[in-house]
């Protein structure tokens, strides 16, 4: 099994420590997917191949059956995927998560191609590099996009840099941003409130062609991510059932015709593996808020919520068994490659 990473595209990387067994340094490379607390499966052999860098070489590896692709986020690693293209596919290799399909999973092209679903809600997505905040303001007063909207960095996951516009009279705040001709996301922005005025935001895994809940979050806030279960759920038995309602039976929480409408959604990324964040709205439709494999899912248990880790530690069977899979049917194949290729 052929491990391919990339140096994202600020080509800076994290040194973690000094591994003594190997006899080398351990590296992070952001933009990474984090997919498994053990990557190296007993039973494959395992080789490791970093693309991208300001001065990339030619890359020779052993000879393979397979590889996954763990480059993750084409907003940071966007060089390093169109290496990863190049080389799969100019060399055969058969590959979970094609790069190619990564690629497209970026906020403004999902947006662009698979906003037009019935009953799948993608807010509209521009994607801008702003050198005044008066530039974001010409785009609004344009009509290209309408308020309010929500404005945050490209390649940014957790939440902690996300402005919300209500009105022109927010332009100001746009001030605590390096508008500096980076790349930022202009997303339009979507009540989704409960009946109860509470939000939830659902969190689901797609693994070899099929649907995984991984979380329900619930709280007063908006901007909902992990740490949001400090908020409500902590001390919350009500909303902690709620959660482990969806993480027990999600089809029944989301009823059946919803569910297969995410399945099908899934599918439509092309993708072996991702996850998927989203809300339900009063409507009944379902509002994405992205759908890609950067969601690092490697943990086996919560800071927050102990009861949730017999349901990861599946997830976590299913996706070895995704990749012992995909061993199987590619050496049944007998179409092993490698040994100095471009």
């Amino acid at each position: 099994m052929l491990h391919i990473k990339g140096v994202p595209d600020s080509n800076s990387i994290l040194v973690q420590h000094f591994d003594p067994e190997l006899g080398a340094f351990v590296y992070a490379y952001n933009g990474n997917l984090s997919m498994l607390a053990d990557e190296h499966l007993e039973g494959l052999e395992h080789h490791p191949l970093v693309l991208g860098g300001a001065s990339p070489k030619r890359a020779e590896i052993p000879r393979v059956d397979f590889a996954f692709n763990y480059i993750s986020d084409p907003d940071l690693s966007s060089k390093a995927l169109e290496a990863a293209i190049e080389f799969v596919d100019s060399n055969g290799i058969p590959c979970l998560n094609h790069p190619a399909k990564v690629k497209q999973t970026s906020r403004d092209r999902l947006y662009q191609n698979l906003g037009h679903m019935d009953g799948i809600v993608i807010p509209k997505t521009l994607r801008v590099a702003p050198h005044y905040s008066s530039d974001i303001q010409e785009i609004i007063e344009r009509g290209d996009i309408s308020l309010p909207i929500i404005v945050r960095p490209a390649g940014g996951h957790d939440g902690l840099d996300m402005l919300l516009l209500k009105s022109l009279d927010d332009i100001p705040k746009l001030e605590c941003f390096a508008l500096d001709g980076r790349d930022y996301y202009l997303i339009e922005f979507h009540d989704y409130r409960s009946n109860d005025a509470l939000n939830r935001k659902y969190r689901c895994l797609w693994i070899n062609g099929k649907l995984y809940a991984r979380h329900l979050i619930i709280d007063k806030e908006w901007n909902i991510h992990g740490r949001n279960r400090k908020n409500l759920m902590q001390h919350d038995k009500t909303l902690q059932q709620e959660d482990v309602a969806f993480l027990e039976d999600p089809e029944t929480v989301l009823g059946t015709g919803r569910w297969n409408l995410l399945s099908k959604f899934c599918k439509s990324t092309g993708l072996d593996y991702c996850g998927i964040d989203f809300a339900v709205k009063q409507t009944g439709e379902i509002l994405v808020f992205e759908a890609n494999p950067a969601m690092n899912t490697s943990k086996t248990k919560s800071d927050n919520a102990a009861y949730i880790g017999k349901y990861w530690l599946e997830h976590e069977k299913v996706k070895i068994q995704m990749l012992k899979e995909m061993a199987k049917r590619v050496q049944g194949a007998g179409d092993s490659v490698g040994n100095n290729i471009q």
